[in-house]
């Protein structure tokens, strides 16, 4: 597809074999490598370097912050027109743009750092055989120093984030949905297989590879996710670990949920995570080694009441002795370190005063979290995240209503708004939030009351049913073991007995069992009454 009819185009930028007519991987609203967390590791990589090289599209405003940074900087693109869109963005400026096939290109002067934030998927054309990622990378390999810096994402391909967000509702034929290779089995199926194809060190990118708002390493994975999962986004929230998801989680680790890796080479390393606040910023974390969160809906999938009324305690123990370093937090900024709640990092917002007044606003954020996206729970009662909320706080002996939850609600996004952030899963729970009929309200915390008493009512007849049971049991066993008593009983007086009287009772028994006997004979009776007849008359002739 070498087709040089345009003189321009080849003024403008070089062509090497595999270039692409009719075709853009940048515009159309495509995703491209962009944000604060992406823009940070490119101007790290490019800063001070004399031949920067570009791989693949890229958003426009991650080039302007690199392209001032390196002595001269080459750009790698497969399409014509997303090369002349390049070219003529940095016409005048140390640029050199390459239209093609990356596998077809060899630079004249080896490349000391390299960019490639979009991986190895559009960076070959589709009219020749396809090149696996191994290939590619070994291509890449050679186009740089031995000790270049190195900034390259690799896509996770067994990411249940990617899977849950890549099925498609119908085929699609749109630009920005065809990329090559696809299904690539070089593709490296680790964070550690990825890092030791490049020698350099790993991060975890999240929620999304294109984009991502935090970028963590593999010991603080856990928390990552929960951080990234809480700013509000059409990301599904913490869906990974529901309990379809939670076992493989439990055996792959969470670097295995990540959207895509970043392997960097010759970089400082970054704190256990660097990303963006709720309000845009740059910001960093020193994390623990897992979320409070995560943690704590993991107990409620499997809904284990004890496990969550533990980490509920827990919490609510490390806000009462320090309630100052929890006022500015939300339920997605707490770790666990060695057992021991603990803030990620520290904040300037104020979004609550007392001690039960914090822990009342986390409790609800969890409840959000568990109502956004129909979580299990251990009770079977109570109905949307205010009664959930209710429920939590009774756990640890806590007693406050639905009204009281809505207005610590209210107060803690009212805080946040003034500072220009967003509470979690915002925009999630509006329509159930937001209920301006109070009649409906109190209906509707009616009904779960209702489901409350229904409950306890099926658990005190369970209970009845069982007790009437034992009862039943226990005195059919009673009557039994009297019955066996009277038994042995008998048998114990028989054995007790002296000899003579058991001949005597056996005699005194003779006279009855020939009595009985005799009576059995034929006319027997009748000559028994006429002998006694005549004996009544001796006695009487007798007595004269």
């Amino acid at each position: 597809m070498n087709d040089t009819d345009t003189p321009s185009k080849v003024a403008a930028y070089s062509v090497v074999p595999g270039d692409m007519y009719d075709w853009s991987d940048m515009a159309g609203g495509g995703a491209l490598p962009r944000g604060p967390v992406l823009t940070r590791f490119a101007v790290a990589t490019a800063t001070g370097t004399s031949h920067l090289l570009v791989v693949g599209p890229h958003d426009l405003d991650l080039l302007d912050a690199v392209v001032d940074r390196a002595a001269t900087t080459t750009i790698v693109l497969r399409t014509h027109s997303d090369a002349e869109l390049v070219s003529e963005r940095y016409a005048g400026k140390a640029v050199a743009v390459v239209c093609g096939d990356l596998r077809a290109w060899t630079p004249v002067q080896p490349a000391d750092a390299v960019l490639a934030l979009d991986g190895f998927g559009r960076v070959a054309t589709i009219d020749t055989d396809p090149a696996d990622w191994h290939a590619i990378s070994e291509h890449l390999t050679g186009l740089a120093t031995a000790d270049s810096r190195l900034a390259v994402v690799v896509p996770n391909p067994g990411s249940p984030l990617a899977q849950l967000r890549a099925v498609p509702s119908e085929a699609s034929n749109e630009n920005a949905d065809w990329s090559f290779p696809v299904h690539d089995r070089a593709n490296p199926l680790s964070l550690a297989e990825a890092s030791a194809r490049f020698g350099g060190r790993g991060y975890t990118l999240w929620p999304d590879v294109g984009s991502p708002t935090l970028a963590a390493v593999p010991e603080a994975c856990s928390v990552a996710l929960a951080v990234a999962h809480g700013r509000p986004s059409e990301t599904s929230t913490l869906r990974e670990v529901q309990p379809a998801l939670g076992q493989a989680l439990d055996a792959l680790g969470p670097a295995a949920a990540a959207g895509g890796w970043l392997v960097t080479r010759g970089l400082d390393p970054i704190s256990s995570v660097v990303g963006v606040d709720r309000t845009g910023d740059e910001t960093s974390w020193t994390a623990a080694e897992r979320s409070w969160l995560v943690e704590a809906m993991r107990e409620s999938a499997r809904r284990d009441a004890s496990g969550l009324r533990r980490h509920v305690r827990q919490l609510h123990d490390a806000i009462a002795d320090a309630p100052e370093r929890w006022c500015g937090l939300q339920v997605d900024e707490i770790g666990l370190d060695a057992g021991v709640v603990v803030p990620v990092h520290e904040s300037t917002v104020k979004l609550g005063e007392s001690a039960e007044e914090i822990l009342l606003g986390l409790l609800d954020e969890l409840a959000a979290f568990l109502c956004a996206a129909g979580w299990r729970h251990p009770w079977p009662a109570g109905r949307g995240r205010d009664e959930l909320a209710v429920l939590l706080a009774a756990t640890i002996d806590v007693a406050v209503t639905p009204a009281e939850v809505r207005l610590v609600r209210q107060r803690r996004e009212s805080a946040l708004s003034s500072t220009g952030m967003t509470p979690v899963v915002a925009g999630r729970q509006a329509a159930q939030d937001t209920d301006p009929s109070e009649l409906r309200k109190l209906a509707e915390e009616n009904e779960a009351l209702r489901g409350q008493v229904t409950w306890f009512k099926q658990q005190m007849r369970q209970r009845q049913t069982m007790t009437h049971e034992v009862r039943t049991a226990a005195r059919r066993d009673v009557e039994a073991l009297n019955d066996r008593i009277k038994e042995l009983e008998g048998q114990l007086s028989a054995l007790q007995a002296p000899a003579v009287s058991r001949v005597a009772k056996r005699a005194s028994a003779v006279p009855g069992r020939a009595r009985s006997g005799f009576g059995r004979v034929p006319g027997a009776r009748r000559a028994a009454r006429l002998l006694r007849r005549v004996l009544r008359r001796i006695r009487r002739v007798a007595k004269r």
